[in-house]
């Protein structure tokens, strides 16, 4: 055989081995199925994707997905090494302990691989309440029900959202896995509320909806007040109260006879929205025992005995409207009480509320008249007397009193207005407010450089304390022994040899005009046979915050007064004016209001000339 040949039929064996040797390494036989869940615990409802997965093999393996015999996924995909097959369902009651399995082959395998999963399927978690409002009362029981549609672990109750100590706590029972319903026994007022059932089982927890424990007292029916004591022709109401339970009817009675509450139009009310009873108008026969009684359709409430006993609407009288007591008698106003009972009595003076003190004495329940001892002017005028019975006030007819006045005199008079007068204290404080004018009477010398006149000094002023109400108009009083305001000539010294009067008004208006020689030595010669005089007065005592001084107002009152004057036989006087002005002292303190009254005089026509010469009244 040749070599050459015999090499080359070598390669050819070579070549078909080396043909023959992919097509036994390709046939691997398929990884065993590994299958997963998308839920571990399926519940009704869930969706659920069950995957099944296959590595290596080749061929690449078919995976497919059966529920018992029934192929019911037949669609896979390979990438790579893997090859999967995803079933997804929704988990219903037909599902449970269903068993899934996953077969996987190639042509390598005699039989599929297979791999199987077991399916429970739970129910979800509910917790129902099927009664959401229970109503009880007290002393009784009462179950709240709790539905739980699943295997629960655990049941809890709440009320107002605070965990209920079942077990610590004999007043409940129930609330457990085996009997979720809570049952309360003798039941309270504090135990009403809301409440909620809950449940859980390790790995939900659900909450019924809140129920409502409406807890109500047993029916009872109360009169706060047992007495009534209305005025007849005004209204009452017989108060009727359900303090307790739920009244389904409501009735009336007086004096053990049912009221007819419909047919009577002064009656109202009656009624389980309104139980008290309202009579208007109410007259004396409608007086009598009252009874309220309420029912709620297994027991009837009364109330204890309410007693109506109207009374006649109070009413008084005046038997005498006029009176006319002389002054210091004693007067009784006459007041009666003619009907009802009052529970007060008043009077009133010119709608002034009487306090009944002193003089005054009456004006009682037992004793209506008012008793007015030692009248006197003051007490004249309307007088009212009033009664009250706590609900209604009446009155009389205006009484009028008019005193009959006493005759006062003189004498009465200055001993009345002298009492007690202290005459070195000021009548008004802070200031007294005097007047002064000049009265000249009569040129007693004139030397060109001094002047002299007989002359009034008319000052007026007010003294409150020299006052009286009644009786003649005015009174003469000694100056030495009433206040005077110290008004002076400045630089002049006179003492009188008789004492002078001041006027004294009902009012207190003093007038005080004393007569004097007054003289000044303040004189200037002017042109002409012509001079000019000034006379200067001040007070020596006040300044002007306590004591100011001016000349009288009005045209009738000339602060100098020429109508008393008596002419010289040889000067005239041609012109005169009266200025004020406010000075200080160097020695006192204050500011003191000075009165400045000057004159021109001359020698009559046969002795000057200047007839037209005016002084120089500077203010």
């Amino acid at each position: 055989m040749d070599l050459k040949t015999d090499h080359g039929v070598d390669k050819l064996l070579i070549c078909l081995v080396l043909l023959l040797v992919p097509a036994v390494i390709a046939q691997v036989p398929p990884g065993s199925p590994v299958i997963t869940s998308s839920k571990e615990r399926i519940e009704i409802g869930d969706t659920i994707t069950l995957t099944c997965t296959s590595k290596r093999g080749i061929p690449a393996p078919s995976v497919k997905w059966y529920r018992g015999e029934n192929e019911i996924s037949p669609i896979y995909n390979t990438v790579g090494d893997l090859t999967t097959n995803t079933y997804t369902f929704t988990a219903s009651d037909r599902d449970q302990f269903a068993v899934y399995e996953c077969r996987v082959f190639n042509n390598v395998l005699q039989n599929p691989l297979t791999n199987t999963i077991f399916i429970i399927v739970y129910k979800p978690l509910e917790v129902n309440a099927p009664r959401l409002s229970y109503s009880a009362q007290t002393s009784n029981s009462v179950t709240l029900q709790c539905e739980v549609t699943s295997t629960a672990t655990n049941i809890y109750w709440y009320k107002s959202n605070q965990l209920l100590q079942i077990g610590s706590n004999n007043h409940f029972s129930g609330g457990s896995v085996q009997t979720p319903s809570l049952t309360i026994t003798n039941i309270a007022l504090s135990d009403g509320g809301e409440y909620a059932c809950s449940a859980t089982n390790g790995i939900d927890t659900k909450r019924s909806r809140n129920i409502v424990l409406s807890v109500q007292a047993p029916l009872a029916v109360i009169a706060p007040s047992t007495l009534y004591t209305p005025m007849t022709s005004t209204s009452v109401t017989l108060t009727c109260r359900i303090t307790s339970g739920t009244a389904t009817d409501i009735k009336w009675y007086k004096d053990d006879q049912q009221l007819i509450i419909a047919l009577n139009a002064r009656y109202s009310g009656g009624s389980v929205g309104t139980p008290s009873l309202v009579i208007t108008n109410v007259q004396l026969r409608d007086g009598g025992k009252y009874i309220c009684s309420g029912a709620d359709g297994s027991v009837t409430r009364n109330t204890t005995t309410i007693t109506l006993s109207p009374k006649a609407s109070l009413s008084i009288t005046a038997p005498r409207t006029f009176y006319n007591p002389a002054e210091t008698e004693t007067v009784t106003l006459a007041c009666i009480v003619t009907a009802g009972n009052p529970t007060g009595i008043s009077w009133k003076h010119d709608n002034v509320n009487i306090i009944i003190s002193g003089k005054m004495s009456g004006g009682t329940i037992s004793n209506p008249a008012l008793r007015i001892s030692n009248v006197d002017m003051s007490d004249a005028g309307n007088y009212v007397c009033e009664a009250t019975d706590g609900s209604a006030t009446v009155r009389t007819n205006n009484i009028q009193l008019s005193p009959i006045e006493r005759t006062v005199s003189e004498f009465d008079i200055i001993t009345s207005i002298l009492k007690g007068y202290n005459k070195f204290v000021r009548p008004i404080d802070p200031v007294v407010k005097v007047t002064h004018s000049l009265i000249p009477k009569e040129m007693v010398k004139f030397d060109h450089e001094m002047l002299a006149f007989d002359a009034l000094q008319c000052i007026t002023w007010n003294d409150p304390r020299l006052s009286w109400p009644r009786g003649q108009p005015r009174v003469s009083l000694p100056s030495s022994i009433i206040w005077l305001p110290d008004i002076v000539m400045l630089g002049q010294k006179f003492t009188k040899d008789f004492e002078d009067k001041a006027i004294i008004k009902k009012n207190g208006d003093v007038t005080y005009c004393p007569e004097s020689m007054i003289m000044s030595k303040h004189c200037e010669g002017m042109a002409g046979n012509v001079w000019e005089c000034e006379f200067k007065l001040v007070s020596w005592s006040y300044d002007k915050v306590m004591l100011d001084i001016f000349f009288p107002i009005g045209i009738n009152v000339p602060s100098i007064d020429m109508s008393m004057y008596y002419e010289h036989e040889e000067y005239e006087i041609v012109s005169k004016c009266a200025t004020r002005r406010e000075k200080t002292y160097p020695c006192r303190v204050g500011t003191y209001p000075e009165l400045t009254y000057t004159f021109v005089i001359r020698r009559h026509q046969s002795y000057c000339r200047n007839l037209n010469k005016n002084p120089t009244c500077n203010s």
